[in-house]
């Protein structure tokens, strides 16, 4: 199936600045179904025309991780600020994070946890539930018209099903799409006076919201630097002075904690590779590392409360690199040295 023409990707991102500077936000329910929706695109849909069903069972789950560490309380750290949790809209507390909160303090805040509790299966069907109810019904409403560019409402039974043409430009213009999502939901948060005893006047509250706590991914490095045999991932030498945590797909492109995208490196190189995409030698290195050590980075880190799906990881690698390819980008190979990303760093997918 052939891929929609420059017009109809501009009509749509044309869709996308409407809905932002004319839709109505009176939560962040609308923020996180896009962001929901551009998300599911990469990890299921196809760089084609067609049309994608999106169970909503899986749309919950994703609607879950988003709200997920905004269940637990926030404190900004300055002086005269309180910790509680978020106001997600300007009436009473959002149903999703209300659904979320008992299994949220029973799992101690890990998302990695919270699939295996017996409150999960319930608390998924009531999002289902709100997310059909509110931003599935209201994400379209552009200047107070019903404008169905994303999908139909009322949907089928069971599942969102992304209009033709949908899928490819939201994979395609995933980054802008989250950037502009993100933005807007912190914002919306920070304008909303029931949150303002715990904001303050400076806070670090994108990187709450949305980011890793540094302890967290601190018990990453003893790990992989055990994987990596104490080597830096990139440059292949003895871990010696300042290493870090890097995201393999970088932060910028897929903002997504998992597991098997981290790797151990030293800061220099990290400093080096910046938000670029790591070149052909480093991607197969990767890819490699997932196949012969998936499952042990995925146990032993899973009970730090990351997510584990090596399988979603390689996908979204897949993904960035064809965008890659497509806009004829630049990979990082080494300190200050960059070389183009051309069709054969695809084929190092298709060989596994």
């Amino acid at each position: 199936m052939s891929t929609p023409s420059a017009e109809s990707q501009i009509e749509f991102l044309q869709h996308i600045q409407r809905l932002f500077d004319e839709g109505e936000f009176q939560a962040t329910y609308k923020y996180a179904l896009l962001l929901t929706l551009a998300e599911l695109a990469v990890e299921h849909g196809h760089d084609t025309s067609g049309e994608l069903d999106l169970a909503m069972p899986l749309v919950a789950e994703k609607f879950a991780e988003l709200y997920w560490r905004q269940a637990s309380p926030y404190q900004s750290g300055i002086a005269g600020t309180e910790a509680n949790v978020l106001s997600q809209n300007l009436g009473v507390q959002a149903a999703v994070v209300n659904h979320l909160f008992k299994v949220h303090q029973d799992c101690g805040g890990q998302f990695s946890r919270a699939r295996l509790h017996p409150k999960w299966k319930s608390a998924i069907g009531a999002i289902s539930t709100v997310i059909r109810n509110m931003p599935m019904r209201y994400l379209q409403v552009i200047g107070g018209v019903q404008v169905p560019f994303l999908y139909n409402y009322p949907a089928p039974p069971g599942l969102i099903r992304l209009k033709p043409t949908v899928a490819f430009n939201l994979r395609r213009y995933q980054v802008l799409i989250q950037q502009l999502a993100r933005s807007g939901w912190v914002d919306h948060i920070r304008a909303n006076s029931r949150n303002t005893p715990m904001l303050g006047q400076l806070d670090d509250l994108e990187s709450f919201m949305f980011g890793s706590k540094r302890a967290n991914l601190s018990m990453v490095a003893p790990v992989l630097a055990e994987i990596q045999s104490d080597r830096c991932f990139y440059c292949d030498e003895k871990l010696r002075g300042a290493f870090e945590v890097d995201h393999f797909i970088p932060w910028a492109r897929y903002p997504r904690d998992t597991v098997h995208n981290f790797v151990l490196a030293h800061r220099a190189c990290n400093n080096d590779k910046r938000e670029l995409l790591a070149a052909k030698p480093h991607l197969e290195r990767w890819l490699e590392r997932t196949q012969q050590y998936g499952d042990e980075i995925g146990g032993r880190l899973s009970e730090a409360g990351f997510i584990s799906d090596a399988n979603c990881s390689t996908v979204v690698a897949r993904w960035a690199y064809e965008q890659a390819v497509t806009v004829k980008a630049h990979a990082w190979a080494g300190r200050r040295v960059v070389v183009p990303i051309g069709p054969e760093y695809l084929d190092v997918f298709g060989t596994r």
